[in-house]
C-alpha cells in the first residue's frame, strides 16, 4: 500500500530506535525512503554549508544501515522556518504517500505529552503519518529512549466513527490486512449519541461487521466491537487490553473539527496510545 516514505529525524536520542523502525517498514509495501532532517532557520538566519555538510553525513551514515536491494534510500537536508514544514515540503518533493516520525518529546518527561514537532505534524500532515511511540529508558547522565515498533502489523487495531471521515482510515486497514496477523474494528458511541440514536449500536454493529468481512477477504480476520465511553479513553485502553501492535484511525471524526487543526479526539489518543498510531487525513479534495 505504502511505498514511498519519509522518515523525519532529529539529533536526539530518538534517533537510533526510530532508524530501527524504519527497517519494518518494508512489511508495508515501502521501497523507496528518504531520510531527512530539518533546521530551523530562525528571521534573517540561515545555516551555514559546513553545519549542513555534517548534518548529511550523519544522516547518510545511518542511511547506510537500511539500504539494500529491496529499499532504496535517500537523504534530504533543508531549512525551513518550522521542521513540520520542511518534513512536508520534502514529503511533497518525494510524492511520499507515508510520513514517519517519533511521538514524544525531547526529554521524554511526560507519558502524557506528544513532542511539539509531532503535533503539529498530526495537525498539518496531508498524508498518513506513522507515529512511532518512544519509551525514556536509562536514568541521570545518560537519559535515551526507545521505540515501541516490534511487528507492528501483528495486532492492528482500527478505530471508526463510521462517517465518511474515517473511510480513508477504514481504507488503510483493508489495505494493510494482507500482511497483518489480526485487525479488529471498533466503534466507541458515546451515551450522547446514544440517545439520540437507540439504534446506533446496532447500526455500528452491522457496520463494522462489513468492515471485518472486507478485511477478512484480504486475507486477514478480526472482531468487530462496539463498546460505549469516551472515544479517546476507550481506544487506548481497548488497544492495551487486547495488546494491539498498531492502531489506525482518522485525523477527523463526525463531531470533530474539521480544519488544520485536529479534532481533539485523535490529539488525545496519540498522547495516550502507548504504541505505534497511523492517522490517515481525507486525500486531498474529498
Amino acid at each position: 500500500m505504502y511505498r514511498t516514505a519519509v522518515l523525519a529525524l532529529d539529533l536526539s536520542p530518538a534517533a537510533e530506535p526510530l532508524l530501527e523502525c524504519a527497517a519494518e517498514l518494508r512489511r508495508w509495501g515501502v521501497d523507496h525512503l528518504f531520510v531527512t532532517h530539518v533546521v530551523r532557520m530562525g528571521y534573517g538566519q540561515e545555516p551555514g554549508e559546513r553545519a549542513l555538510q555534517d548534518i548529511r553525513e550523519w544522516l547518510e551514515g545511518r542511511a547506510a544501515r537500511l539500504r539494500g536491494p529491496a529499499l532504496q534510500v535517500e537523504v534530504r537536508v533543508r531549512a525551513a522556518g518550522s521542521p513540520a514544514e520542511g518534513i512536508i515540503a520534502t514529503s511533497n518533493e518525494a510524492h511520499a504517500d507515508l510520513i514517519v516520525l517519533g511521538s514524544r518529546s525531547h526529554n521524554l518527561a511526560s507519558r502524557l505529552f506528544l513532542g511539539s514537532v509531532a503535533r503539529d505534524m498530526v495537525r498539518k500532515t496531508p498524508v498518513p503519518l506513522l507515529l512511532e511511540w518512544l519509551e525514556p529508558i536509562g536514568h541521570g547522565a545518560a537519559p535515551g529512549c526507545a521505540a515501541v515498533c516490534v511487528d507492528t502489523l501483528r495486532h492492528v487495531l482500527l478505530a471508526t466513527d463510521l462517517s465518511k471521515h474515517a473511510g480513508a482510515a477504514e481504507n488503510a486497514a483493508v489495505a494493510l490486512a494482507p500482511n497483518a496477523q489480526r485487525v479488529d474494528c471498533l466503534a466507541v458511541l458515546t451515551p450522547d449519541a446514544i440517545d439520540a440514536t437507540p439504534a446506533l449500536p446496532l447500526m455500528a454493529s452491522a457496520a463494522l461487521g462489513a468492515l471485518v468481512g472486507r478485511i477478512e477477504a484480504a486475507g486477514s480476520h478480526g472482531d468487530a466491537l462496539v463498546i460505549e465511553g469516551d472515544p479517546h479513553e476507550m481506544i487506548a485502553r481497548v488497544a492495551q487490553d487486547r495488546d494491539c501492535s498498531l492502531i489506525v484511525c482518522g485525523k477527523h471524526g463526525q463531531h470533530w473539527v474539521q480544519s488544520m487543526v485536529i479534532g481533539s479526539t485523535a490529539l488525545r489518543l496519540c498522547e495516550l496510545a502507548g504504541r505505534p498510531v497511523l492517522l490517515v487525513p481525507l486525500p486531498r479534495g474529498a
